[in-house]
């Protein structure tokens, strides 16, 4: 097993633990204002219930986007359109903050967390954050 795939199955079995508990979705945006709060304003008129499975929609997308072979469309090709500069405009200096935000909420959820968790989370997303942040100025296309 490669280091990125045993990374892969390490992140995706805490977030499994994360997401089956209540409250870890509400507590990534509690965390995500906290260190963004130029986020909040932008969902001052969100939905929450929807939101939070578009997030876990996202975040699963995030932990499986490593497996997908490159070329366009990606699995992330939406997502990243959704939240480029031509529509959401979601600007790339939300996603460290996002990361982190993520990272400390699995830490608050995740009862077998630990150093090499966090590693694997961090190997795990990074490829899928560096996409969408490729796509902020072009859109998916």
């Amino acid at each position: 097993m490669s280091r990125d795939s045993a990374a892969r199955d390490l992140a995706s079995a805490s977030y499994q633990r994360c997401s089956e508990t209540p409250g870890f979705f509400e507590s990534f945006y509690r965390n995500f204002f906290q260190a963004c709060p130029d986020a909040a304003p932008r969902f001052s008129k969100t939905d929450f219930a929807r939101q939070n499975k578009l997030l876990r929609h996202a975040i699963g997308l995030l932990l499986i986007f490593p497996k997908q072979p490159d070329g366009e469309p990606t699995l992330l090709s939406r997502v990243a359109e959704r939240h480029s500069r031509r529509d959401l405009d979601v600007p790339p200096s939300f996603y460290p903050p996002f990361v982190d935000s993520l990272i400390a909420t699995v830490k608050q959820y995740d009862p077998a967390f630990s150093a090499d968790v966090e590693a694997a989370w961090r190997r795990t997303v990074e490829k899928g954050v560096s996409y969408m942040i490729s796509k902020y100025d072009s859109g998916a296309r």
